[in-house]
């Protein structure tokens, strides 16, 4: 197969054109604490598909764990992780990244209430 490459030799290389968008993507990481560790979650397009399959399925700690390392996962649940902390934690990573997580509530709009009597 031959055409547009990421490596110059006319076969696409998926893995290093991969590698170059991720360069590009330094920064857009997710850093975070709990309880006094720090944490970070890669860039939303550098996820393994295990842990957006996860996601989808509402699989949250999974997704987590895919996404931090089992390790680092489990210290913070032996820390007293909650399932609040957790949704909440995935809403914020949705928020910067601009993903849509399944079973999310729409955003409300705010809404106004009326100060004065109609006449």
């Amino acid at each position: 197969m031959t055409g547009p490459s990421a490596n110059g030799n006319g076969v696409f290389d998926l893995g290093a054109a991969a590698e170059a968008a991720a360069t590009e993507a330094e920064g857009g990481s997710f850093a975070f604490t709990y309880k006094g560790a720090a944490y970070e979650v890669p860039t939303a397009t550098a996820w393994p598909m295990t842990a957006l399959r996860a996601l989808a399925n509402g699989d949250l700690d999974a997704a987590l764990s895919e996404l931090i390392g089992q390790e680092a996962f489990d210290g913070m649940c032996t820390a007293g992780l909650t399932l609040g902390e957790l949704n909440l934690l995935f809403e914020r990573i949705a928020k910067q990244s601009g993903l849509n997580l399944p079973n999310s509530p729409p955003l409300r709009r705010p809404v106004s209430a009326r100060t004065s009597k109609r006449r």
